[in-house]
């Protein structure tokens, strides 16, 4: 029998992240030396208590299915940190399942979701994916949404904005004034918000603003969030949703006939992770700061233009001056040994420029910036 691909599949990009360390990967397998700076993931290993909460639950026969919502004890615990009901919650294996949930949960085929750009990868095509039709806007020099272009973008099938502050791959803090404009921009069109605020722990120079300051969650907002980043929980695939009754419902439906419900023993252990695990957050983030400053230092030093980044844990710099006729992550990979993720994976008019994680040890971020440095002639 000859496989025929599906459209939707052959519509859909491969993620951009994961494409740019699967070739370094590829490099360090044949003994080549490559410097990482491109996986958003924390080296750190996941807190001790974590792990261990983890096991003991095991040991206690949290080992079989769990309500296709999460855990009750899990839900309790995000409910109290938002000030809200379990009603409000549903536990997801891992964030970015939030958003294909959240998306197809709202959208109806041919109904428009925006985008600002520089955006994560993996929104256009969960869009896709939901039935959607991405409509992306550049946001500005300093990757602040502008919101009269945003106006003009809205549509009669416009369903939605997502919005990821902090940002990747800009690192952008959107301020007070952006989310209250926002959302008074979606209450007044009727327009749901997708927050995803899986950075919000990791803020280095300004305030985190949620949009529960502005909206409820029967205006339209949709909360995503997880334990990924702030826990150095990757592997551990849990996320959650945090929005209206009714939608939740519709959610845990969906759930249930995918993934069933998140692995139930790592939901015990994440309500540790709420609980007890406030200090080893904050030394994470104590070092993702120094790690920060030690790029910030490099780059000033060299003159070379960027927009600073007051959150998550990435720089998106403009390579154009000094890359031409390239993709300049690949040119930077084959001429520095050093791993970068592509600008084309964020946006169509961001080819010139290259995403940096500093979410790896300081050894090798120096090594990688100089050889960057190098690589560019400066």
């Amino acid at each position: 029998m000859k496989y025929s691909v599906p459209a939707r599949l052959l519509e859909l990009e491969e993620s951009a992240t994961l494409k740019a360390s699967e070739k370094a990967n590829e490099m360090i397998s044949k003994g080549i030396k490559v410097f990482k700076l491109d996986v958003g993931e924390p080296d750190f290993q996941t807190p001790k208590k974590i792990i261990d909460a983890a096991y003991n639950a095991m040991l206690k026969g949290f080992t079989h299915y769990a309500p296709s919502s999460g855990i009750p004890q899990l839900r309790q615990a995000i409910a109290e940190k938002y000030s809200v009901t379990q009603s409000n919650v549903m536990v997801t294996p891992g964030s970015k399942q939030g958003i294909f949930y959240a998306l197809y949960s709202i959208i109806n085929p041919g109904e428009e979701v925006l985008l600002l750009n520089p955006s994560w990868s993996s929104y256009k095509q969960i869009i896709k994916l939901s039935g959607g039709v991405p409509v992306e806007i550049d946001t500005d020099e300093n990757f602040t949404p502008d919101i009269d272009l945003i106006k003009k973008k809205i549509s009669k099938k416009t369903k939605a904005i997502i919005v990821n502050s902090p940002n990747n791959p800009t690192g952008a803090v959107y301020g007070n004034k952006t989310i209250k404009d926002l959302s008074q921009l979606a209450i007044e069109n009727g327009l749901f918000i997708i927050s995803d605020e899986i950075y919000d722990r990791l803020v280095y120079e300004s305030e985190f603003v949620s949009f529960r300051k502005y909206m409820k969650y029967e205006d339209g907002l949709i909360l995503v969030n997880g334990f990924s980043k702030a826990y150095a929980m990757t592997g551990w695939r849990l996320g959650y949703i945090i929005t209206s009754p009714e939608i939740i419902k519709q959610m845990a439906k969906l759930q249930g006939h995918t993934a069933t419900s998140p692995t139930t023993f790592a939901q015990v252990a994440a309500v540790t992770a709420l609980k007890e695990c406030e200090e080893d957050v904050r030394s994470m983030v104590d070092e993702f700061a120094e790690r920060r400053k030690i790029i910030i230092e490099m780059l000033d030093k060299k003159g070379l233009k960027y927009v600073r980044p007051e959150g998550a844990f990435y720089f998106f710099i403009d390579l154009g001056n000094y890359i031409k006729n390239a993709d300049p992550a690949e040119y930077l990979l084959e001429k520095a040994k050093v791993s970068v993720t592509s600008g084309l994976g964020f946006g169509d008019n961001y080819s010139s420029y290259v995403r940096i994680s500093y979410a790896t040890s300081r050894e090798t971020i120096i090594s990688g910036i100089e050889n960057i440095f190098n690589a560019i002639g400066i």
